[in-house]
């Protein structure tokens, strides 16, 4: 399919997905007691693990979708979110078969429950994810804009 090696489409995809990270991470980093609470409804980690990860989480979000949107190491951020992708559906998996109705957690002001709809949400943005692994030359970029290449001669 020609259009999975269209750099225009590349380009949206990653300012999609950066977006995305960029916008959940920076409402976590704001709220991080709200964050470790809808983590602590889960009942799937140890009390201890829960701040920590409620700190760590939303950084990762934010330094992988802010990589993402600049096309700075856009292969380490897309594999990064990938990461989080796969963790987060499988703990939306899971619980949703324990038949818990809790807030997900994913976007600071958007209601979203722990159901089968946020696992597909969750696949379409792996998917995007996994295709900015794969396919992305990261050919057009808003970092190449801001930054003068260095093969770029003067004159």
């Amino acid at each position: 399919m020609k259009i999975l090696h269209n750099d225009y489409f590349q380009l949206g995809v990653r300012l999609i997905m950066g977006g995305l990270f960029l916008y959940a991470g920076l409402g976590k980093i704001g709220s991080p007691i709200d964050f470790a609470s809808q983590i602590y409804n889960y009942k799937l980690l140890p009390s201890q693990m829960i701040g920590l990860l409620a700190v760590v989480i939303p950084w990762l979000e934010v330094l992988a979708g802010g990589a993402l949107f600049l096309g700075l190491q856009a292969k380490g951020g897309a594999f990064t979110i990938s990461g989080l992708l796969a963790l987060f559906i499988a703990v939306l998996v899971i619980s949703a078969v324990r038949g818990l109705d809790v807030e997900c957690g994913c976007f600071s002001g958007i209601e979203r429950r722990v159901g089968f709809l946020a696992v597909f949400e969750d696949m379409v943005m792996l998917a995007g994810g996994l295709y900015l692994v794969f396919f992305d030359r990261v050919v057009l970029s808003p970092y190449k804009f801001l930054i003068p290449s260095p093969n770029h001669e003067r004159t």
